[in-house]
């Protein structure tokens, strides 16, 4: 699998709002392509880092 060169993200809720996590979106294909556990900009900044 080809790394997205743009990304979107957008968060997510489960248990009627009280766990948060964030989904990263591949703009071209459309697709999400990962999922965090929380909504931290330190996990983003984490996995932006790692691509």
């Amino acid at each position: 699998m080809v790394a997205p060169r743009v990304f979107g993200v957008d968060e997510y809720a489960t248990r009627k709002g009280r766990h948060y996590g964030t989904v990263l979106i591949g703009i071209e294909t459309r697709r999400p392509t990962d999922l965090l556990p929380d909504r931290e900009a330190s996990s983003l900044a984490r996995r932006a880092a790692g691509r």
